[in-house]
């Protein structure tokens, strides 16, 4: 049995959480012909989930700057992967942290659309354990990450920022 929440200042979309405490979440973004297709495109060719590890040390989250936002760590989930092999390999080459990825707390189905046609992806945050340093030189070389680092604070301009602090709180 699922429970309709009422959504806190910053959760964009429709969302429930259920039995086992996750958050599951829909959303609907109208896009421009040319991002319309470029994402599609993707999706269509079998990039269809990514994952995202939300990771604490010492009251702090990990965050990559990626795009000009600060986002959580993580990607495409590739061919023949698991949604958890994905996002150790993520993590480790946008941070350079070894990850240990723990439990399932968001899954988000989001639907684009453009006119007529509409294609979806979801996207999986795992509860997820760290260790080691931080690497200075984040990311691979055709990756948009230009930084890596802990906030106590989340930035203003961090994506899912109301989802993240939701996250931190329960």
């Amino acid at each position: 049995m699922e429970r309709q929440m009422g959504a806190p200042p910053g959760i964009d979309g429709e969302w429930t959480v259920d039995n086992d405490g996750v958050v599951r979440r829909r959303n609907h973004r109208d896009l421009d012909s040319e991002t319309f297709d470029r994402l599609a495109s993707r999706i269509r060719n079998g990039l269809d989930w990514g994952v995202a590890g939300l990771c604490e040390r010492d009251g702090a989250v990990l965050l990559v700057r990626q795009d000009g936002k600060w986002v959580l760590p993580g990607g495409g989930v590739e061919a023949g992967e698991s949604k958890t092999e994905a996002l150790v390999r993520e993590m480790r080459e946008e941070t350079g942290l070894d990850a240990t990825v723990g439990s399932l707390l968001v899954v988000t189905e989001q639907t684009f659309t453009h006119g007529d046609d509409h294609a979806t992806f979801h996207f999986a945050i795992y509860d997820t354990a760290v260790a080691g340093d931080l690497t200075d030189d984040p990311g691979l070389e055709d990756e948009a990450i230009a930084d890596v680092s802990w906030f106590e604070t989340l930035p203003a301009d961090t994506l899912d920022r109301g989802l993240i602090r939701f996250l931190r709180g329960r």
